[in-house]
């Protein structure tokens, strides 16, 4: 019952914003996790590393999708 409401919710968002601002919007997150990430690993080796990856994952993988 709750993720056929989830799906429902996903669906109508998906529907209403282009394709192109939710990729600016993960480019955005991607870049925010990088830039929080870098200056973690000082301190915390694990979780810097951690968001450094996903934040570059992130962008690479909108970049990649802009680009073909």
């Amino acid at each position: 019952m709750l993720d056929e409401i989830f799906e429902v919710v996903f669906d109508v968002i998906l529907e209403l914003v282009p394709t192109v601002i939710l990729k600016i919007l993960l480019l955005l997150a991607g870049l925010a996790a990088v830039a929080v990430g870098v200056p973690l690993l000082a301190d915390s080796p694990l979780v810097g590393g951690a968001l450094t990856a996903l934040g570059a994952a992130a962008v690479i993988g909108v970049l990649a999708s802009w680009a073909l």
